[in-house]
């Protein structure tokens, strides 16, 4: 059993706070209004105590042990030790297999005297390995160095007031979790170790008022006592938890009123032993009602004794019964008679609380499971169990092997009975002769060496089969290392190997970030409860517009309904080359203009571990001045627009009084040419004519097309052959001019 700070929300207490259960001071605490409860017994004896009477008191007092009776005291600490004992028997198999794994991860050597004394006794590290794999690469996604924790509102935010709350609540949980709470990381580290070889962890997450700060501890494999039969730590009757505490501590528990002050021994010759003590979470009648509410019971394990017993939920966790009753009241009515005021009797229905439905239980421990059980049973399964039997096999082989080599290098055999060497058994160094009596021949007759084949080669080849089998349950292949066996293969077979390979743990990991998940939601609870308006602000330090500080209501940003508190990290991204190829796809659809160019910027550093990405990413774009920016350039885009409409209305009016010419000009040449010529020239000056026409219904219906903002898109009357673009740039055949080449008016 391990040290323990007896940590429960409102267990640790000094001698003038008035803590709940749950760690959060009473209601009016704070400002003296909280007294103590007088008549104790009252509450308890008295069946006919009413409910909601009877929660308050109950949930006001920081320990009920001195408000129950001697005899039932000694019956309530019988049926948890009796409860402890039976739940423990039904997790015997898994609490077996749980020590069995961690031999094997822990190396330990028995003594061994099979096939011989002193034999080879060497233990390969399966399991061990595939431990550190795993917490190699879980730890550094499970603990980034920067923001643990993300926090997600659901619903709209036109004002950006939501996304600024989720802000500030995941930059202090960060803060809290990396910076305050000093053994989380340690603890998580050791978490992803213990993981993976037993199977199932337990952590406790608690507000310790001593500290003034949220705590978390991870408890012993084992030490987290449940019936195996329980599907869910919601499903259990009851939980249990082993722990120990040293005389000193148990006295400053008494000093502060957490415990009561009792006898206890001082565990023979070492008066300062650890004593061992049982917390257990489960239901007492404790108001005789026929529903038992849930209470936590501590009692030291060897006199039998309850130290504290404390409710274990809040008043707004209790659902009462109501029914309608007809009741009597008094109000203000008028004789009759007289006229006078008087007070009448009136009859009307009205709720009344008459008993309790259900009580909803604290919640202190996050239940992590590595994989499910195959039995379907509480406890989750481990590579201690997976890797058991095979890992026995391995070390058999090698040891077997071993001690063959052994035998094969020191040889023996028989020798006779009437041989005789002065000095009895003779042991030689390397490179030496011994002196004997006898002849070479009669030594060679007296000796038979025994025959020893040496390390078996089929056990050679099993050793490597089953090697190769544990890597694959255990995914710590080569590729999963590092190491491709010298074969040559691309970046992307390599990373869709890795993606195989990572498929085991992937799914562990998700098992873990779902159990965070709970852990942060437990932490944002506390928070709402416990933090501080003053600790707040000075975390987050904001000045407002007016150069005043902003001021932060912490019970309105944690106790928000609309949040969703989960890790950062992707639980399907643990290797940064899967981060990073992600990063370079959401960079690829950037530059197509399929995502925000900034953001794709910042995921690709962050990917990269790339430091102070701030100071490296421009500043982010003013709306106001992009905004600014398109309408000046909407603005130029008219002027030049209405320029050209004009510029083109002009060349309509010269072309109109081109043709007036040409009409003019044809006349004229009728009365001077002979016929034949005139006939030429008509037909010439028709030419013309009909170029003219067609010159100006183009520009029409250009200027047509402007006037509906689609000029320059295709089909644009500009596009045509000898149709002025830009004015003044002619693009007609001959280049001389805007009607064309040489020979025109």
């Amino acid at each position: 059993m391990e040290m323990n700070d007896m940590e429960m929300p409102g267990n640790m207490m000094d001698g003038e706070s008035h803590m709940m259960p749950n760690g959060e001071m009473m209601p009016g605490a704070q400002h003296g209004m909280v007294d103590e409860v007088d008549d104790m017994d009252d509450m308890v004896d008295e069946s006919a105590l009413p409910p909601e009477e009877f929660v308050a008191q109950v949930t006001a007092s920081m320990n009920l042990v001195d408000a129950i009776e001697e005899s039932r005291l000694s019956t309530i600490a019988s049926r948890v030790l009796a409860d402890y004992r039976l739940d423990k028997g039904s997790m015997a198999d898994w609490l077996q297999k749980m020590e069995r794994g961690i031999k094997l991860a822990s190396l330990v050597k028995e003594d061994k005297t099979y096939p011989f004394k002193r034999a080879s006794n060497i233990k390969y590290p399966l399991v061990t390995s595939a431990a550190l794999q795993f917490n190699a690469r879980a730890y550094p996604a499970i603990v980034p160095s920067t923001d643990p924790v993300k926090v997600q509102t659901f619903g709209g935010d036109a004002q950006g007031a939501k996304a600024a709350r989720a802000e500030r609540v995941s930059g202090h949980m960060s803060w809290q979790l990396l910076n305050q709470i000093d053994e989380w990381e340690e603890e998580t580290d050791s978490l992803l170790v213990q993981l993976p070889i037993v199977g199932t962890m337990v952590r406790k997450v608690w507000y310790d008022p001593v500290l003034e700060r949220p705590r978390c501890r991870l408890l012993d494999a084992g030490a987290f006592i449940i019936n195996e039969k329980a599907k869910t730590l919601h499903d259990a009757p009851r939980c249990s938890e082993e722990f120990s505490l040293y005389p000193s501590e148990i006295t400053e528990r008494v000093s502060s009123g957490q415990f009561i002050e009792f006898d206890y021994d001082d565990n023979g010759e070492d008066k300062d032993a650890a004593h061992d003590f049982i917390e257990q979470h489960c239901r007492i009648d404790l108001d005789d009602d026929g529903y038992g509410e849930p209470y936590i019971v501590t009692v030291h394990v060897d006199s039998q004794t309850i130290c504290r017993i404390v409710a274990d939920f809040d008043p707004e966790d209790v659902k009462y019964k109501v029914e309608t009753q007809e009741m009597e009241i008094e109000v203000p009515t008028v004789d009759p008679m007289t006229g006078m005021p008087m007070m009448g009797i009136m009859v009307q229905p009205q709720e009344v609380v008459t008993g309790i439905v259900a009580i909803k239980r604290g919640s202190y421990f996050v239940v992590y499971k590595f994989m499910p059980s195959l039995e379907g049973k509480f406890h989750g399964t481990g590579l201690g169990l997976l890797l058991g039997d095979i890992s026995d096999t391995i070390n058999t082989i090698i040891n077997m092997m071993l001690d063959a080599g052994h035998m094969a290098s020191l040889g023996g055999g028989f020798i006779g009975s009437g041989f005789r060497a002065k000095g009895g058994n003779q042991r030689f160094e390397p490179g030496e002769w011994k002196m004997v009596a006898d002849t070479g021949g009669a030594i060679r007759d007296s000796m038979v060496p025994m025959t020893f084949p040496g390390p078996d080669a089929v056990l050679f080849q099993m050793l490597g089969t089953l090697i190769e089998a544990g890597k694959e349950i255990s995914s710590t292949k080569d590729i999963m290392t590092g190491d491709n066996g010298g074969k040559t293969q691309t970046a992307t077979t390599t990373l869709a190997l890795i993606e195989q390979g990572m498929m085991v743990f992937t799914a562990a990991y998700k098992r873990i970030f779902r159990s965070l998940k709970q852990e942060y939601k437990l932490l944002a609870k506390i928070n709402a409860e416990t933090v501080t308006a003053e600790e707040y602000n000075q975390f987050h330090d904001e000045i407002g517009p007016d150069g005043q500080p902003v001021q932060f209501d912490p019970a309105q940003d944690y106790g928000a309904s609309d949040m969703d508190i989960a890790p950062s990290a992707d639980p399907r991204s643990v290797t940064k080359m899967q981060e990073m190829a992600k990063a370079d796809l959401i960079n690829q659809l950037a530059q197509g203009g399929m995502a925000n160019p900034q953001v794709a910027s910042r995921r690709v550093m962050e990917a990269a571990s790339i430091p102070n990405v701030e100071e490296l990413l421009p500043p982010a774009p003013d709306p106001a001045k992009q905004q600014m920016e398109q309408q000046m350039m909407q603005f130029q885009q008219d002027m030049m627009m209405k320029s050209a409409e004009a510029d083109l209305s002009q060349k309509l009016v010269d072309i109109d009084l081109t043709l007036a010419k040409i009409e003019s000009e044809k006349t004229d040449a009728m009365k001077t040419m002979t016929e034949a010529e005139a006939e030429t020239a008509k037909l010439r000056l028709d030419e013309l004519s009909v170029m003219m026409k067609a010159r100006k219904d183009d520009i029409e219906q250009f200027i047509k097309t402007a006037s509906l903002g689609l000029a320059g898109q295709p089909g644009d009357p500009r596009n045509r052959q000898g149709i002025q673009g830009p004015v003044g740039q002619p693009t007609g055949p001959g280049g001389a001019g805007f009607l064309g080449g040489p020979g025109m008016v």
